[in-house]
């Protein structure tokens, strides 16, 4: 065997393996996600009502409560 063919079957024997090191991780990365969207499918709070309807989450709430402003500038 010439030391040519030794040399580009080494070089995609190592692009294989880098190859399938790659598409590994990609398809651990892609259950990982999987995973993690379920999770937050699972935990996810229910649809917000409409903001009219609370005055506490809409802000009304807080502004009716803050300290008065200072007076303004003329």
């Amino acid at each position: 065997m010439s030391t040519t063919l030794a040399a580009i079957l080494l070089a995609l024997a190592g692009i294989l393996a880098v190859a399938g090191v790659s598409w590994v991780f990609y398809l651990v990365g892609r259950a990982e996600d999987r995973d993690r969207a379920e999770a937050m499918r699972a935990a996810a709070p229910d649809p917000e009502p409409e903001a009219d309807e609370h005055p506490d989450r809409n802000g009304r709430l807080a502004r009716s409560r803050r300290r008065p402003l200072p007076p303004r500038r003329p």
